[in-house]
């Protein structure tokens, strides 16, 4: 429930700000999120479930583990912000204080996570996580109330990120000066299975955010703002699908082939036809909503958008279904290189359709999502037969 609090509360944030934000400034800073969090990619490439399972969930190593991969994120986040100085950017005090908040709103709760999970002491990673939630949410109305600025607003949210990061290392009892005092000896906790974990990611990334980044790199920030206007409503349904995936995944797990079948299909049954029918409120008042929302009447140009992207994540949540059973019966691999197959059809998709700009962007998510759920239906019915 908290993490839900924390995904839903950050959804409130991006719909609360664009209300009073130009369509210029919310579509600067929801460009400079995407490619933020893209650079921060790589201080987390999922080194939470690394962490956790390289050392079998014993605490002592995994407060170990953890103090040496946040300093390696830190150190990242630090550079990302020096190099950006390079970088021809409209703010770049904007784009260094959107990375710094970036890094305390996911990266750092990522990797300080398989303490709590060690430890089994979720009731205080929840209140934690509930409290974040609240706090992002007031800082966001009282932005709105104030007409605050974009950077008023984003030292507000560091602030609020910085005493978290403070709490939860107290919590955790994370001691950070011993990396610097015995480097050599952490770096050798680290084994050649992180390399799993890292490929996996970047190619989950490609595949999912590779639209965005065009989007936020190329695109001029008017037509950036009606693109992340229509992905932030349409990804809210990707929380009903994390949902089932995560109470079906230890269903199928050492489970008959027949079982799990009907698994699947009682969960694809339940979760598309809410979708569609979500889509058809969609089509007859997705413009309504874009005003309503947003509350400026330039994203209802985003309405054409919303349904393409709507109709890519109901792909999505059906590989996401199909994706669940691959990992349940340890197939892994197979997810990664479907993944690169995915992120080749979007590098293609975009230099075939790049002329088409926001269009471009959108339709290219529709047909490699289309793509990725094909190939996770078919190599999941593909192990069905086989596993009988």
């Amino acid at each position: 429930m908290s993490l839900y609090a924390r995904q839903i509360a950050g959804t409130l944030v991006l719909f609360i700000i664009a209300r009073y934000l130009s369509v210029y400034d919310f579509g600067l800073f929801s460009s400079y999120k995407n490619i933020a969090v893209f650079c921060l990619m790589f201080a987390n490439m999922d080194f939470a479930n690394y962490i956790l399972v390289s050392s079998q969930a014993n605490v002592k190593e995994v407060k170990l583990k953890i103090s040496l991969f946040l300093l390696n994120a830190i150190n990242i986040a630090i550079l990302i912000a020096i190099f950006s100085i390079f970088f021809k950017l409209e703010n770049h005090l904007l784009f260094i204080l959107i990375v710094v908040r970036s890094f305390f709103d996911g990266t750092f709760f990522g990797l300080i996570l398989p303490y709590f999970q060690a430890t089994k002491t979720f009731n205080t990673i929840a209140k934690i996580n509930i409290f974040y939630a609240i706090g992002i949410s007031i800082i966001a109305i009282i932005s709105y109330i104030l007409k605050l600025s974009l950077l008023k607003f984003l030292v507000l949210n560091i602030g609020l990120g910085l005493f978290n990061f403070i709490q939860c290392s107290y919590f955790a009892k994370i001691n950070y000066l011993l990396v610097f005092n015995h480097l050599k000896r952490f770096y050798k906790m680290i084994d050649k299975s992180i390399c799993g974990y890292m490929g996996s990611t970047i190619t989950d990334y490609l595949y999912t955010q590779l639209s965005a980044l065009y989007v936020a790199i190329f695109l001029v920030k008017e037509d950036a703002a009606l693109y992340f206007s229509a992905a932030t409503i349409a990804s809210i349904v990707g929380l009903l699908s994390i949902a089932q995936v995560q109470k079906m995944v230890p269903e199928l797990i050492n489970n008959r082939s027949e079982n799990n079948k009907k698994i699947i299909i009682h969960n694809l049954k339940f979760i598309i036809p809410i979708l569609l029918l979500i889509l058809l409120f969609m089509i007859f008042f997705g413009k309504i909503l874009l005003k309503f929302v947003y509350g400026q009447d330039y994203y209802q140009n985003a309405h054409l958008i919303l349904i393409i992207y709507f109709v890519a994540n109901i792909f999505i949540c059906n590989g996401a279904i199909w994706g669940g059973y691959l990992t349940a019966i340890d197939k892994q691999i197979e997810k990664v290189k479907m993944k690169i197959e995915t992120t080749i059809v979007t590098i293609l998709g975009l230099l075939v359709l790049h002329k088409l700009g926001i269009y471009g962007a959108v339709i290219t998510l529709l047909v490699s999502s289309i793509y990725v759920s094909v190939r996770y239906t078919l190599c999941g019915l593909e192990y069905l037969k086989i596993r009988r």
